[in-house]
């Protein structure tokens, strides 16, 4: 929820009982009241921007919480719990940041840097893209191959393989490799990718995939290079 940036800051947070708690997301559940007697203050002088690739708000229904929850390992009983301290939390200290688009971002360190560092949020891929001029260089491209860990629907949401795909002009190929793919992403071809390959090769144990990741991306990119291939014979 961005306490730990705001900690960081100088923040310091209370329980009902006036104890001082640790700067983690459980503490959101305690909180009764801030403190900024000891917080910096960032200079003037001083712009931070957020490269940030998803959209979700801070709290809701499209919100860090039940979009990242789950992967990042909270139980979805606790959901609703966790949703509602972090907005408890940002009505407390800045309500403003609970209607930024993309103040999700990170489990919400987005929105902690917006509210305790007057940050601004930009399109992180867009940003990247255009450092590398990446429209020029894809221009006369053959093909365009992005990958993820785990292809999703929270893919969609702005992450950079889709932002890659999105920008890649229409007649250039981008296909995905990816570990592997999830059952809610839509039918192909989408957002630009005409096909995704998941690299597991046979059901095994996960430290077994990881260990052998490598070798399967390799298989998998050998194997997509001789189709290609044959379109020549």
């Amino acid at each position: 929820g961005g306490i730990g940036i705001a900690a960081g800051l100088g923040y310091q947070f209370y329980d009902k009982d006036g104890n001082v708690l640790p700067a983690c997301g459980q503490s959101l559940l305690k909180l009764a009241s801030v403190s900024t007697e000891n917080r910096y203050e960032i200079p003037e002088n001083v712009q931070i921007r957020i490269l940030a690739d998803v959209v979700s708000p801070l709290c809701g229904p499209q919100g860090a919480t039940y979009t990242f929850g789950k992967q990042k390992g909270l139980h979805p009983t606790m959901f609703a719990v966790v949703d509602q301290g972090i907005q408890d939390f940002y009505e407390k200290v800045s309500p403003e940041t609970l209607e930024i688009k993309g103040a999700g971002a990170g489990g919400g360190i987005a929105g902690g840097l917006c509210a305790f560092a007057q940050a601004n949020i930009v399109s992180g891929i867009d940003t990247c893209l255009n450092l590398i001029n990446f429209d020029k260089k894809v221009l006369h491209a053959d093909l365009v191959v992005v990958g993820e860990g785990r292809l999703d629907c929270q893919s969609l949401a702005g992450k950079a393989p889709i932002g890659v795909a999105k920008r890649t002009p229409v007649g250039v190929p981008v296909i995905a490799i990816c570990g592997s793919l999830a059952e809610d992403l839509p039918s192909l071809p989408f957002e630009n990718i005409q096909a995704a390959f998941s690299i597991l090769e046979k059901s095994e144990p996960l430290e077994d995939s990881l260990k052998n990741a490598s070798l399967y991306l390799e298989h998998t990119a050998a194997n997509i290079g001789h189709l290609l291939n044959m379109r020549k014979i």
